[in-house]
């Protein structure tokens, strides 16, 4: 059995209604998508599905930690992940113009949310990822950045500008 197969919930026969669903996501998760730089992670995702007869609005709240490297000090530490998403699940053809909307078929007997819950976990991650506290970053690492800032500030070129009286 596929991991993400644990992510699918029928759609076909389910009644219409709210339906509570939650997902447990580890490390095994993350290790299904090629190239992911969360290396790993335990995230509870609870999803609230209210199926209509046009159509089904799932609401995701994530809360738990993944496994990133730091961009200072390229060191693995657990971060911190919290947020909610929307997602709407229409019956019909693609629409491109229309975001957080996925398209299905009539016949449609399952949906796999492993995707977008993946997507969702990554965009909730900040821009710049790195440790709250730089005391917490590898102190071998941040020598070595302090030292190559040094060594820029000495052989700056402006600097040879500085003493230069135009007047």
């Amino acid at each position: 059995m596929n991991v993400l197969d644990h992510f699918s919930v029928p759609y076909l026969g389910l009644k219409n209604g709210i339906h509570q669903i939650t997902f447990e996501v580890d490390d095994s998760f993350f290790h299904t998508f090629e190239n992911s730089y969360v290396e790993g992670g335990k995230l509870k995702v609870e999803m609230s599905l209210d199926k209509r007869s046009d159509l089904a609005v799932a609401d995701f709240i994530f809360d738990g930690d993944v496994r990133v490297t730091c961009d200072r000090c390229l060191q693995s530490f657990d971060h911190p992940i919290e947020g909610d998403s929307k997602l709407h699940i229409k019956i019909g053809v693609q629409d491109p113009d229309q975001d957080e909307v996925l398209f299905i078929d009539q016949e449609t007997s399952s949906i796999n949310f492993a995707s977008y819950i993946y997507e969702c976990i990554c965009l909730l991650l900040p821009m710049s990822i790195t440790h709250e506290d730089i005391d917490d970053c590898d102190p071998e690492m941040i020598a070595k950045l302090n030292k190559t800032n040094d060594d820029a500030t000495k052989n700056d070129i402006w600097n040879s500008l500085k003493g230069l009286d135009l007047e």
